[in-house]
This record gives structure tokens, C-alpha cells and sequence, in this order.
């Protein structure tokens, strides 16, 4: 009898120093989903080529280095060339 008495007691002793953890709470809104994530795999593109570009045909003109461009549903590679300087009217551009 004095084993439960005891117990009781100190059940009753550590409930004492415990913190009541009550809480209360309100939300409005509608909830949403969160949005997919969509992985993609970027295509294949081969390195491009290493070319050597001799000197300017004259003054002013400009070399556009080489790029890849969409022909008929495929990448393909298009090589450096020199652009001639634009003029619109009387201004260089």
C-alpha cells in the first residue's frame, strides 16, 4: 500500500513542473496544391568545330563567330563567317 501511495505521490509531483503545451489555431484560405516539377533533359550538342579565321576582306567588317541553328527539325552547325558593315542612311550601325 505504501509502494502506491509513494508512486502516486511522485506522479503527482512531476506532473507539478510540467509546462501545459495547449494551443490554438485558425486558418482561411483554400489550399494549394504545389506546382509540378518538370524535369528536361537538354538535347545533345556536339563541341563545336575549331576553325581559323584568316583577316578581314576590308575595313569595318565583322567576324560573327560559328553557331548551331534548327534546319529541318535537327541542330546543325552553322560556320563563322564575315558580316559587312550596315549602314542606315548616313550612319554606320
Amino acid at each position: 500500500m505504501k509502494t502506491k501511495l509513494i508512486a502516486t505521490l511522485m506522479l503527482a509531483a512531476g506532473s507539478l513542473f510540467a509546462g501545459p503545451r495547449i494551443s490554438f489555431g485558425i486558418g482561411f484560405g483554400v489550399p494549394v496544391a504545389p506546382a509540378p516539377v518538370v524535369v528536361v533533359r537538354p538535347a545533345y550538342v556536339a563541341p563545336a568545330p575549331i576553325a581559323y579565321y584568316g583577316p578581314a576582306p576590308a575595313p569595318g567588317y565583322v567576324w560573327v563567330n560559328g553557331f548551331y541553328e534548327f534546319a529541318g527539325g535537327r541542330r546543325v552547325w552553322r560556320p563563322g563567317y564575315w558580316r559587312a558593315p550596315v549602314f542606315v542612311g548616313r550612319f554606320r550601325r
